[in-house]
């Protein structure tokens, strides 16, 4: 191994180095307190010489050997002699040669007895090899392994995760470790999938971040997906291929497919099932904790992969006073915030306004120590930026986004916004022109030719991240660089009606207006806006990203104007459309065509032309509907548009299309309850609670509603041989699951917290705060 040992702070390595010296030397050596050490990081006490041995740790992670040099002679040296140690050891993660050593002994003289007794980076290598149980006991320590780093790196098969990877290395130092992560490693072993929820910025990607980079170190290959059927594409049937997939705000980009019953649910229960019974093969997921109940909320699918099973979940709640404080530590040791700075911090003990206030998160510290110098210099100033941050987290952004960056600037970063996920450059550049056309035609602005790069230039790092795809064609994506500035975005244009009117004006895609949908609850859009947005299906100015468009743009349309133009009269437009639909592909639509079909109430064009072909376009949806949610809506629309539903299955032709549907519909339902809940199934009875109990109320729940003249009796495809092999299964797979979590190993010990210890800890970790 080759330590640089850049992931620790100060306190983290004189922890590390008296472990080192303990097992080196064979010394029982004690942390003298944080705080002031007075030339005293660990000693050693005699009956004679409560200072018998005297150990300095001094980390300069930043500084090379002439300012080392000049501070021990400066400040260390008095301090030695006032002690008057019968040994003096000096440890640093600087590299030393033997000339250096020699200087420092020198420098000493008496109290370091030999340069054996300094000890260098190369030292702490050395011994690090020797005594390898150290190295688990220091769980960031293996971060800063360069040998590890560049074995994990070279391995990153996609440029895009190489780039990730790269990036979460460089946040590592901020890292605090708290029992999560044993607990999320728990999981992930016992189950296979990790479900991390949380309130924003509670840190759910960072965990998520060392779970990766730890898997990464085991010759996982790492996959960041963006949706299912990308990571459908990579999985390899090989199992011995070690593989782990991350979806980082997982539901929140497939939130609306979710709940508009879109095919994507049953991607997501098809993909989950399989991680759960391929070897090898890992997937963790991110998720705000109202997106995941909103989703177990509208979708029975996704209920039954069981994201909300508590075995699955990790919830990030919060972090006790001494965590958050460490956490504020790391950022302010690592961040290279200047020394008054952090004088105003420790002053007056501020840094208790900040831990326990009651919007403290681990981003808004991150935004706190990126944007500090931003808001002058005073001391009053920064104590006042950080309560405005603190007491309006939603607004944190708002100084850099009105201030900072210039108009154009803020067009690409509302253009971006609208499609709510990573984009990627071509894409990104597209809508970004849209909105340019509108400002040239619609407020006479001057354009540079070339004002996507510069206001790219302008915006990366500090507002957006960019990771190469593909290195030869230079395909990059760009992401907005904290999840928060989404929050800010919806809290801007709620209150700019200016701002929201031009963003509607210059949407080019269906998919733009997907963070305006009333269902979201998120942006709300008036009359204005909704006239807009008519116009736009009127004169067929919108587009799609789906790759089966042509198959569906007239449905998207149909959908736009039902859903996003509640307020204003529609009925025209929407009858011309209704007339645009070829019946026989109708099936491409089906879940947007039941939401329309549902939500008409007012448009009587429409109706009466739905009412005349209703009949028409019910066997076409019928044909092959594989949902059961919408099949059982028949009776109601059949109800709503003056048809007489039992007139219809009475018929021969309408009869076997619904028969054949629902018995389609009970063997996919089975189906899915054996591939939700086959890994809880241990004997018979589970099988009853999990599987035959669920499915006999869903026939008969389809059977009462449509078919209630019969007695539905569709034959059970999981057969007593399949189920007695696969509780065999499960109990050996329960067997070697428990047995791996046996050798997990814990890197959580914090023995020596207490509630009541707290405040002091607290102290010493502040008091004498070295950058």
């Amino acid at each position: 191994m080759n330590y640089d040992f850049s992931t620790l702070n100060d306190k983290d390595f004189e922890i590390l180095s008296r472990d080192i010296l303990n097992a080196h030397l064979k010394l029982d050596l004690q942390n003298f307190k944080s705080g002031k050490d007075k030339g005293v990081d660990l000693r050693f006490s005699s009956i004679e010489n409560n200072n018998s041995i005297v150990v300095q740790a001094k980390h300069y992670l930043k500084s090379g050997f002439t300012k080392l040099l000049y501070d021990l002679k400066n400040k260390e040296v008095s301090k030695v002699k006032v002690l008057n140690p019968d040994r003096y050891i000096f440890v640093t993660s600087i590299e030393l040669s033997n000339q250096e050593k020699d200087l420092i002994r020198e420098t000493f003289e008496p109290y370091i007895l030999t340069s054996n007794d300094i000890f260098g980076k190369e030292d702490l290598n050395k011994y690090l090899s020797e005594f390898k149980e150290i190295e688990k006991n220091h769980f960031k320590l293996w971060f800063s392994s360069t040998t590890t780093l560049s074995s994990i790196l070279n391995n990153a098969i996609e440029a895009r995760t190489k780039s990730y990877l790269q990036r979460i290395k460089n946040k590592i130092p901020l890292y605090v470790l708290t029992k999560n992560l044993d607990e999320a490693n728990k999981i992930l072993e016992k189950h296979k999938i990790l479900l991390i929820s949380g309130q924003p910025g509670i840190g759910k990607t960072t965990l998520a971040d060392v779970l990766l980079f730890e898997k990464a170190k085991l010759n996982f290959e790492v996959y960041l997906v963006r949706d299912i059927k990308e990571a459908e594409d990579v999985i390899s049937t090989d199992d011995n291929k070690r593989q782990v997939f991350y979806f980082d705000d997982f539901l929140g980009e497939v939130y609306y497919e979710i709940i508009s019953g879109s095919n994507n649910e049953n991607q997501i229960a098809d993909f989950l099932d399989r991680i759960k019974h391929t070897p090898n093969k890992y997937l963790i997921l991110a998720t705000r904790t109202v997106i995941l109940e909103q989703a177990k909320e509208k979708s029975e699918k996704i209920k039954r992969s069981r994201l909300d099973a508590v075995k699955y979940e990790l919830n990030l709640n919060d972090y006790n006073k001494y965590e958050k404080a460490k956490i504020l530590y790391n950022h302010l040791y690592f961040k290279n915030i200047e020394p008054e700075f952090i004088e105003y911090i420790v002053e007056d003990k501020f840094y208790y306004n900040i831990i326990i206030h009651k919007n403290y998160t681990p981003r808004i510290i991150e935004f706190i120590t990126d944007n500090y110098k931003n808001h002058g210099n005073s001391k009053e100033d920064f104590i006042s930026f950080i309560i405005e941050s603190l007491n309006n987290p939603s607004e944190i952004w708002s100084y850099s986004f009105k201030n900072q960056i210039n108009y154009f600037d803020r067009c690409l970063l509302l253009s971006m916004f609208t499609l709510q996920k990573t984009v990627d450059d071509k894409l990104l550049n597209t809508i970004y022109q849209k909105r340019l056309e509108y400002e040239r035609d619609v407020n006479n602005h001057k354009l540079e030719n070339n004002q996507y790069n510069l206001s790219l230039k302008n915006l990366l790092e500090g507002f957006i991240s960019a990771s190469i795809v593909d290195i030869e064609m230079n395909i990059k994506n760009y992401k907005f660089i904290n999840p928060s500035l989404s929050d800010f975005f919806i809290s801007y244009l709620n209150n700019n009606i200016n701002e929201k009117t031009a963003v509607i004006s210059s949407i080019k895609y269906f998919e733009q207006l997907d963070i305006f949908n009333p269902e979201k609850e998120k942006l709300s859009l008036d009359i204005t806006l909704q006239k807009i947005i008519c116009d736009k299906v009127k004169k067929n100015e919108l587009d799609s990203l789906d790759r089966f468009k042509e198959n569906k743009l007239v449905g998207l349309n149909i959908v736009t104007l039902v859903k996003y133009c509640r307020e204003i009269e529609i009925d025209e437009t929407l009858f011309i459309l209704l007339k645009q639909i070829d019946f026989k592909k109708i099936w491409w639509i089906r879940y947007n065509f039941f939401y329309v079909l549902n939500s008409l109430n007012k448009e009587r064009l429409s109706i009466e032309f739905i009412k005349i072909n209703f009949i028409d376009i019910i066997e076409n949806l019928i044909d092959d509907l594989d949902d059961k949610d919408l099949i059982l809506q028949l009776p109601s629309l059949f109800y709503k548009y003056n048809h007489d539903y039992n007139k219809f299955i009475e018929n021969e032709k309408g009869f076997n299309l619904v028969f054949n549907q629902v018995s389609k519909i009970i063997v996919k339902e089975e189906n899915y309850l054996f591939s939700s809940y086959k890994d809880l199934i241990f004997d018979k009875e589970d099988s009853i609670i999990h599987i035959y109990d669920p499915l006999k109320e869903i026939k008969s729940t389809l059977n009462k509603i449509l078919l209630p003249k019969i007695i539905i009796d569709v034959e059970e495809e999981i057969t007593e041989e399949i189920y007695n092999e696969l509780i065999d299964d499960n109990i050996k797979k329960e067997e070697e699951s428990q047995k791996k979590i046996k050798e997990l190993e814990n890197y959580y010990n914090d023995y020596e917290y207490r509630q009541d210890f707290d405040n002091k800890r607290i102290d010493e970790l502040f008091e004498n705060l070295q950058v």
